[in-house]
């Protein structure tokens, strides 16, 4: 990315206040099976609020990257910690369909931990739905989780980041 192999047509760089409208754009190239896997729901557009979440990054306690194909968002992967200074944080992916079992998802989820690393996150934790095998197979193949905790239709990744 950014001009290297795999992905070098994709430029990756930190979500902006001013992405906002890009990611309402690619909410609309999103399958509702993409956005139910991702936000444990379904809804026609993304509500404000989901919007706001997303581009209101503080780039400390909630932490976002997106990778752009020309001046569209195409993926975003993110970190959020409980609690600002906290050592660990809840990571997410959402990768449009057109990108999905392409690698992206992993090749960002790599740089998303690193920057997480540089922030003093020890722990990173997800949460995946159970049927999300896609999901699921990159959580386990990313990295070895310290722990899978399956819990109804969730299951729950726990990671320990490098330093």
């Amino acid at each position: 990315m950014n001009g290297r192999d795999p992905f070098p047509a994709l430029t990756v760089r930190p979500v902006e206040a001013g992405d906002l409208e890009r990611v309402r754009r690619l909410f609309g190239r999103l399958s509702p099976e993409s956005v139910y896997r991702r936000f444990f729901t379904m809804f026609p557009a993304p509500p404000a609020s989901v919007l706001q979440h997303l581009t209101a990054v503080d780039h400390a306690d909630h932490e976002s990257l997106a990778a752009l194909d020309a001046d569209e968002i195409v993926a975003l992967v993110s970190w959020d910690r409980p609690a600002a200074g906290a050592a660990e944080a809840e990571i997410a992916i959402l990768v449009e369909d057109a990108w999905q079992h392409r690698g992206l998802g992993r090749a960002l989820v790599r740089m998303l931990t690193a920057e997480a690393a540089r922030h003093g996150i020890a722990v990173l934790n997800a949460t995946v739905l159970a049927d999300n095998h896609p999901a699921r197979h990159l959580a386990t193949t990313v990295a070895r989780p310290d722990s899978v905790v399956m819990d109804g239709p969730e299951t729950f990744y726990t990671f320990s980041v490098a330093s």
